[in-house]
């Protein structure tokens, strides 16, 4: 079952999707796990007034130890910490619009859904169901192994700083910042505009301003035209693409000069270089968490490959190589999967079968016709003559001596084109051309 809310704007749709994984492993557990007393023996309890006899009616009023109670469900409670946990688990980019108040709002009635559907199930009896226990059996197995694995890794000894240090000072060029200018440009799209504007820039017009009148780069004329780094060693200019003449003048250019105007796919550039860094390194301490994520991810590779290099040694365990490979053979002849193919509803599931047969048995003698009945089927069946035209070379190539060979050649040559103009001629009998090939549908006996 999907649980879906009701149309919203696109951003609250796409929270819908972040609750949906959330919910599919948390939202259970999470709902009724605080330890606070039920809604009606707590601080929040409390009567509706009225007329004696009527029913009382829970409504929030004191603060609970683990926030206010949003919501209640079968007599179980969601608290504030329910769903901040559950919205802990999310990922940092998407916690923002869960905590805003339709986000909120959003998180609670799922939960408050999830568990009425668990109570549901409960209600119906599925506790027992053997499907049920079966499946939480093979997934309480799944997560016990997770966790012992989850537990190993963790007991791993610490990378401390020596290694990070040594591995930095190992691999230096992978550390390195390579040359590059900090540019702006003024894109416009004839040279002689460009022209136009440096000569204005050169009376004293201000960069920032005639940046944002006249250039027609949408992404950066509000910020000056900033482009941002160019590399020395690259024809490639951010936002551009290929510019060497940009990247050539980006290193010729002096500071804060306007340039000649420069040609690039997107038009006509004036530039000016605010900066040029020559190739230094990144200092060490700006690499350390780099370093560590990629030393723990060595480490855990290499320990997980001895850990179960270990797990099949100390297991008591032998794996025979020889019942493997009889139990690669196929189990079906050749003849049966074309008798399968061709019983098979859809010309797709034909197509499939009648490939399985040639790649497992491409000696045998119907494997000749399974391969010409491919090209035949989407020909005549689903209409595809490009497929069926390279299935049809295919087979000449391979086949070029069967007896399904003329058929193929004639394929080739006629699917697609109209149908011969058959008339009655003055006995009765139908006159026109030949017919096309045989498929071939009734039998096996067609090939070589």
């Amino acid at each position: 079952m999907i649980l879906r809310l009701e149309s919203r704007p696109r951003r609250q749709r796409s929270v819908g999707r972040i609750l949906l994984a959330l919910l599919s492993v948390s939202a259970v557990f999470l709902i009724g796990c605080s330890g606070g007393p039920k809604p009606a023996q707590g601080t929040g309890a409390a009567s509706r007034p009225g007329a004696a006899g009527k029913a009382k009616v829970w409504r929030p009023a004191a603060r609970d130890t683990l926030g206010p109670i949003v919501a209640i469900v079968g007599g179980r409670k969601i608290t504030r910490h329910d769903v901040d946990s559950l919205i802990a688990t999310a990922p940092p980019s998407a916690q923002s619009q869960l905590r805003d108040p339709q986000g909120y709002r959003d998180v609670v009635k799922r939960m408050v859904i999830q568990e009425a559907m668990y109570n549901a199930a409960v209600r119906a009896g599925l506790e027992r169901d053997s499907s049920y226990l079966a499946q939480v059996k093979l997934s309480a197995r799944d997560v016990l192994m997770r966790r012992f694995y989850e537990v190993k890794i963790q007991a791993l000894p610490a990378i401390d700083d020596s290694a990070l240090e040594s591995y930095y000072k190992a691999n230096p060029s992978e550390f390195a910042i390579h040359a590059r200018a900090k540019v702006r440009h003024i894109v416009v799209p004839t040279r002689a505009k460009a022209l136009e504007i440096r000569r204005a820039l050169e009376k004293g017009a201000l960069w920032d301003q005639t940046c944002a009148k006249y250039s027609t780069d949408k992404t950066t004329k509000a910020d000056g035209g900033l482009i941002g780094w160019i590399a020395k060693d690259s024809y490639l200019v951010p936002g551009i693409g290929k510019a060497p003449e940009i990247v050539a003048a980006a290193y010729s250019l002096p500071i804060d000069q306007v340039s000649q105007p420069l040609k690039s796919g997107a038009g006509w550039h004036l530039i000016r270089v605010e900066t040029r860094e020559g190739e230094t390194i990144q200092p060490f301490e700006a690499t350390k968490s780099r370093i560590l994520t990629r030393l723990r991810s060595q480490q855990r590779e290499s320990y997980g490959k001895a850990f179960t290099d270990s797990l099949l040694q100390n297991s008591n365990s032998t794996i025979f190589d020889d019942s493997i490979r009889v139990a690669l053979v196929p189990s079906k002849t050749a003849e049966d999967y074309f008798k399968e193919a061709q019983a098979a509803v859809t010309p797709l599931q034909r197509i499939e079968l009648y490939k399985e047969l040639v790649k497992r048995y491409p000696d045998e003698k119907v494997s000749v016709q399974a391969q010409f009945m491919i090209g035949f089927t989407y020909a005549e069946e689903m209409g595809e003559y490009d497929l069926a035209r390279k299935e049809f070379e295919e087979f000449l190539r391979v086949h070029p001596d069967s007896d399904l060979a003329g058929s193929a050649k004639w394929m080739i040559e006629n699917m697609g084109l109209p149908g011969p103009d058959l008339k009655d001629d003055e006995t009765g009998d139908e006159g026109g051309s030949s017919a096309g090939p045989d498929s071939g549908r009734a039998g096996t006996g067609g090939s070589k």
